[in-house]
């Protein structure tokens, strides 16, 4: 550009511009700023700027005009449906709208999305009725008769609502009237009654099935009914029991989506029976999510809390019973989330007082659930104290955990825990064996599950104490206290005399169906459990050094024919040598874990 071409009137330079400073001239093409900074100075002419606003309209022009569009739109929708526009409102006509205006927007379309701006999902709306409305039932099919419908849904709700005291029956509610009202619910009820060995038992749990596939699965449907018969069903699974729980797992996984969809967990004022199956997913879920070793879908929160509060003053005796076993859950809630925030570094110190503190908790939460059990029926009150006794039992669950006592394997602190590990895991064991024949027939699954935990809990601490005692020179008295512990768990003969008292549950059925139910699945493998625990036991002393005394008496030695090697019979526990079943410690600890769900 010539430098003597003369002034044109201009803005400030692009360069100026953009770094809001002063733009003054230095010659026709260049400002001082951009002289000194050796910038390209770039001038925009006015002329050319005016000519470019005209011919290219502003974003915010652009988007006054969509507007515009959308308010004249609105208009004519408002008008059709016999509305009035607030005053404010000034409709655009259509010849305002000019050639933007798009056709085939018309008022409908307008119509139908701010209607679904008011719904904050997308899709179409889940069933309101079942799928399975109009077919037959499992009495109209006579694949059971009336009077046999009757007398389970009697027995239910006379005896079983006292040990999962979740879902109430109404007093007036015969087998006809629930079957056709809550059809879920009434299949739910009778395969809870029926014993392990009924004839029915798996129809009714594939029509179960059937109802879970083709309502909730297949066709999202979700309802009260559901949620019930679930909590029901869950509560008394037996059957088919499956590696891993899967079905199980999944049930309890239904219950807490359908208590969410339901948005029960949100709901301001729920009906007794909504708040039951809140409190009874929490319960249900947390305990169970616990024992398979699986993380649960539901949080304790102070609507658990109105819940029960607002059940204890109703007039249905089983809801008094509610409150004792949402106070342990709650308990064993707090308890676990303290217990999981332990670090290997802790030390024992730090166990025992956290220990100590959770005991005092224990203490008085205890003194409250003992009033409470006072106005519960006799089956209700053995299923509470079942539940006091396995939270007492996993109050020493850190003694277990062998990464926090490296250190100090033997400290009085652990030894203590695991003492009464034993003996708290003993007396769980025996209250089990001791249940009426009815409730021993009919085992809540949570009841199943603390049986189990109990039962690989047990053998674990045994065996903790066994090693820390062995550990070092044998003398008579080290014996004596292996002896002794061996003794005070008496576990062969408490698990043979469990094992035979379960098996009046399974009287009748064919072998491969007791290995379908569930208990009759723990029940084979109680047996193998107890089959290898002298073994296991023999094997850790095996590794002790013996004493004099021992090693003079020759005849204390036994020859294990399964491994061709000679072991000390100290101590005497149940079994010969030759019945001992041998297996290495991964078996072993894979057998537990069946048990403990850690597997």
């Amino acid at each position: 550009m010539n430098p003597a071409a003369p002034p044109v009137k201009r803005r400030a330079c692009v360069a100026c511009t953009a770094a809001k400073a002063k733009c003054s001239p230095q010659t026709v093409d260049m400002c001082q700023r951009c002289a000194r900074l050796g910038k390209s100075c770039i001038y925009l002419e006015m002329p050319q700027t005016k000519r470019k606003r005209k011919t290219a309209p502003s974003r915010v022009e652009l988007l006054e005009k969509q507007v515009e569009q959308l308010t004249s739109q609105l208009a004519v929708l408002t008008r059709k449906n016999g509305q009035t526009l607030p005053e404010t409102f000034t409709p655009v006509t259509n010849n305002d709208l000019g050639s933007s205006h798009n056709p085939d927007l018309d008022s409908t379309d307008i119509g139908t999305l701010i209607e679904a701006a008011k719904e904050p999902g997308h899709g179409i709306h889940p069933p309101t009725s079942s799928v399975l409305d109009g077919q037959l039932s499992i009495v109209e099919r006579g694949l059971i008769s009336e009077a046999e419908a009757e007398r389970l849904v009697t027995t239910y709700r006379l005896t079983f609502v006292y040990r999962f005291p979740f879902v109430l029956l109404a007093p007036g509610d015969t087998a006809a009237r629930l079957r056709h009202r809550e059809p879920f619910l009434f299949l739910c009820v009778v395969a809870a009654a029926m014993s392990s060995a009924h004839p029915l038992r798996k129809i009714v749990t594939e029509e179960i099935m059937k109802h879970i596939t083709l309502r909730i699965v297949a066709h999202s449907e979700r309802s009260l009914e559901l949620l019930r018969g679930l909590l029901v069903h869950t509560a008394w699974y037996s059957y088919p029991a499956e590696l891993h729980h899967t079905r199980l797992l999944l049930l309890i996984q239904f219950c807490v989506s359908i208590l969410y969809d339901l948005r029960l967990n949100l709901k301001p004022d729920m009906n007794l029976d909504e708040q039951r199956a809140l409190l009874g997913t929490y319960w249900m879920s947390y305990g169970l999510s616990y024992s398979l070793g699986r993380p649960t879908g539901m949080k304790q929160d102070a609507r658990i809390d109105d819940c029960v509060a607002s059940l204890a003053s109703t007039e249905h005796l089983s809801d008094r019973c509610i409150a004792p076993f949402i106070r342990l859950q709650s308990f064993v809630t707090t308890m676990d989330e303290m217990y999981a925030s332990v670090q290997a570094s802790s030390g024992s110190a730090f166990v025992q007082i956290m220990r100590g503190t959770l005991q005092r908790q224990f203490d008085s939460m205890r003194t409250i659930v003992e009033k409470d059990v006072l106005s519960c029926p006799p089956s209700a009150e053995n299923t509470v104290r079942i539940e006091m006794k396995r939270a007492e039992m996993r109050l020493e669950e850190l003694s277990l955990r062998e990464d926090l006592w490296i250190a100090e394997p033997a400290s009085a602190v652990r030894t203590t825990m695991l003492t009464s590990m034993v003996q708290r895991s003993k007396e769980l064991l025996h209250m089990i064996k001791n249940l009426p024949l009815p409730e021993i027939d009919h085992l809540t699954i949570t009841t199943s599950a603390h049986l189990c935990a109990a039962m690989g809990y047990m053998p674990m601490a045994v065996m903790s104490l066994v090693t820390n005692i062995s550990t070092g020179s044998a003398d008579s008295a080290m014996e004596a206290q292996v002896q002794a512990i061996v003794d005070m768990a008496d576990y062969p003969n408490l698990v043979t005399d469990l094992a035979n008292t379960l098996e009046t549950k399974l009287e009748g059925m064919p072998t491969a169906d007791k290995e379908a139910d569930m208990v009759g699945s723990i029940f084979s493998k109680m047996r193998l459990l107890a089959t290898c625990y002298p073994y296991q036991i023999k094997a850790i002393i095996g590794n002790a050094p013996m004493s004099q005394d021992a090693r003079q008496d020759t005849s204390r030695m036994a020859l294990d024919a399964n491994e061709g090697v000679m072991t000390q019979a100290w101590p005497s526990i149940n079994g010969d040598a030759d019945d001992m079943l041998p297996i290495d410690d991964l078996q072993w600890d894979q057998l537990i874990g069946y048990f403990t769900g850690a597997s």
